[in-house]
């Protein structure tokens, strides 16, 4: 009883209260004064009113593609490196999966420090090898959105465990028959790795672009909207909306609700285009 008491109060009853607003025009500051207004506020971000709606979508969506794609690629590169008889590699495993543990806010001050023009050691470090105008990260509208992808893929620890488990869970005698036909390591592993890794791939993928496609974070505590609005995420310009002037919160209600239909969207693509890509050791894909 008590679970499921906190399922309806801190769960079910907030989904279905933020639809309800979504179709209002309640504000933080008179929400006695709320009127229905029908799809009003679902319109007008397609009407061009808020023309930030759609630059905070383009920077999410470029942010979860070169996330999940930078994020895929080393946690994979680093479980088929740890998955070898490498001396020492489960201090190695610990290493790289510590990150993944820390809070996303620690993490995030850490970096903002670390990635300072004046003061921070990644300038200290360029200026130290001859680099007399290194790059100002965060306060350029040309790095400011790559900056943030590189703090975010810091913690891909998390994933490559996920690929390591996968890794040992292949037989090896795929691998021995592999190599008794004359296999190399690179056959072996389009032919035979890849293959049986893609469910784990499948939803590595798949967590990750959700998880990215909500990427607040980093853009609240490290660089704001940043220069130009260039970091300008779309949770962070829901928040900025719902709490901060015009403290719309029928407008952003409508705003998560938009990117509940499009997180939706591309799951049911990913698990179209799974039936294809994907291949389970049963025969079935």
């Amino acid at each position: 009883m008590p679970a499921i008491i906190g399922f309806l109060v801190f769960i079910v009853y907030p989904v279905v209260r933020s639809l309800y607003l979504s179709f209002t025009d309640m504000t933080l500051l008179a929400p006695d004064e709320a009127t229905f207004v029908g799809l009003k506020n679902y319109k007008s971000f397609f009407s061009g009113m808020d023309p930030l709606f759609w630059l905070s979508l383009k920077n999410t969506l470029l942010f979860a593609v070169i996330n999940v794609t930078l994020t895929i690629v080393f946690a994979l590169f680093s479980a088929l490196l740890l998955n070898n008889n490498v001396k020492g590699k489960n201090i190695f495993r610990t290493i790289f999966f510590i990150p993944s543990l820390l809070p996303a806010v620690a993490s995030a001050i850490m970096f903002k420090w670390i990635f300072d023009p004046s003061n921070g050691i990644v300038n200290t470090f360029l200026r130290f090898i001859g680099i007399s105008q290194p790059p100002i990260w965060l306060e350029s509208a040309n790095t400011a959105l790559f900056t943030l992808v590189i703090i975010s893929v810091y913690a891909f620890g998390g994933k490559m465990i996920i690929f390591l488990t996968g890794l040992n869970s292949i037989s090896k005698t795929l691998y021995e028959a592999a190599e008794i036909d004359g296999a190399t390591y690179w056959m072996k592993l389009r032919k035979i790795t890849l293959p049986m890794l893609s469910p784990i791939i499948f939803y590595n993928v798949l967590m990750g672009t959700i998880g990215a496609l909500q990427v607040f974070t980093e853009g609240f505590v490290v660089s704001g909207s940043g220069p130009g609005n260039s970091t300008l995420f779309y949770v962070l310009r829901l928040y900025n909306m719902a709490y901060k002037q015009p403290f719309r919160l029928g407008q952003a209600s409508a705003m998560a609700w938009l990117l509940f239909i499009v997180i939706g969207v591309i799951t049911l693509i990913y698990f179209k285009l799974s039936k294809k890509l994907v291949f389970y050791q049963d025969g079935e894909s």
